[in-house]
């Protein structure tokens, strides 16, 4: 039989996504639906929208990843379970797990429907629930496919990632922005148009295209309705890039990384009331630590806060893969490091 995801209640949606009248259109690293189903088959009514860069999806089941590939374009009808036994209950999780990639005419996932012979089951609520905002070590870029170079989709990989592994230790769900190249105020090659604070406060701003923004990408997002125990953020790597480029001074690039930091933190604290704010640092060498440090340390003194630094373990020359990026090893290093700091900050229950 086949249900309409509007006709499922018992489903959770993971990270900043679209709920259409027919669909639901997935954007981010990470993002995707979970389900509870006492079933022996599972199909799925999926479509993908792309350029040239195409849009792997990962399928879990009770919590294992059995699945990383390629969707082709346009909308078919994949097969997620088959055989199981019907007696017992089986969590599936249906996750994008290429970023978003904004050069693209759309670069969107949505999920229509699910077709089973069982019956949907509520899905068991997480520990906690964390909000990551990164760039392309956040991205997994480098994390699959170890050995490439190119600069493809296939080099990338959610799940070999510090931000699964850290949520998965800490038994969390999770929201993902994070974009290769892009900075807290400028990307790799010095664009200041390229920057997560941009679009932090929308659904999903990194996409331009005019089918994205029909699909709501460039919403405002519900912060209230998606509170989050903790914000992660990891940025600083390509400003690092940035600022040894001709076209600032040194001081009047810091000068506009300060700032961007201080306005930047002020937005997530204000979205985010409740949460534990981290600034984790430094997988791809720690040239910005002393900059990060002191926008942390003027805006904890400004606000009466407290947003914590962390120094995440270096894995330039010793953990890296394909494109310089760190290897999943690297990543397994860092999350246990991040989660055991999140592990004290967060309210044991």
């Amino acid at each position: 039989m086949e249900y309409k995801l509007s006709e499922i209640e018992n489903k959770r949606i993971w990270g900043r996504c679209s709920s259409l009248d027919d669909c639901t259109a997935l954007f981010w690293t990470g993002s995707g639906i979970e389900v509870n189903v006492k079933a022996g088959y599972l199909y799925a009514d999926i479509e993908a929208t792309f350029g040239t860069l195409e849009l792997w999806l990962d399928v879990f089941i009770d919590d294992a990843r059995i699945m990383h590939f390629p969707l082709m374009e346009g909308r078919h009808r994949y097969q997620i379970m088959r055989g199981f036994d019907k007696a017992h209950a089986t969590n599936v999780r249906i996750a994008r797990s290429t970023q978003s990639m904004m050069e693209e005419c759309a670069s969107v996932i949505k999920i229509f429907s699910f077709d089973t012979d069982g019956e949907f089951l509520p899905v068991t609520k997480r520990k906690y629930s964390l909000e990551f905002v990164g760039d392309s070590i956040t991205s997994g870029e480098g994390a699959f496919a170890l050995t490439r170079e190119e600069w493809i989709p296939t080099v990338f990989d959610s799940v070999n990632t510090y931000a699964y592994m850290t949520a998965k230790m800490l038994d969390a769900d999770y929201s993902i922005l994070s974009q290769s190249g892009q900075g807290l105020f400028a990307s790799w090659d010095g664009s200041t148009e390229c920057s997560l604070p941009k679009v932090y406060p929308y659904v999903c701003a990194a996409q331009i295209a005019e089918d994205a923004k029909k699909l709501g990408c460039m919403d405002s997002w519900n912060f209230t309705d998606n509170e989050k125990d903790a914000v992660i953020i990891n940025l600083g790597t390509n400003d690092s890039s940035a600022m040894k480029l001709d076209k600032w001074s040194e001081d009047e690039f810091l000068q506009n990384f300060r700032t961007c930091g201080i306005d930047f933190l002020e937005a997530v604290r204000k979205n985010n009331p409740k949460s534990k704010i981290i600034w984790a640092y430094g997988m791809l060498g720690n040239d910005m630590e002393e900059y990060v440090s002191e926008i942390i340390d003027t805006f904890n003194a400004e606000n009466d806060d407290n947003v914590v630094y962390l120094r995440l373990p270096d894995c330039t020359g010793i953990h890296v893969s394909a494109r310089l990026h760190p290897d999943p090893e690297g990543h397994r290093i860092a999350a246990e490091v991040l989660s055991d700091c999140l592990g004290k900050l967060l309210p044991q229950t």
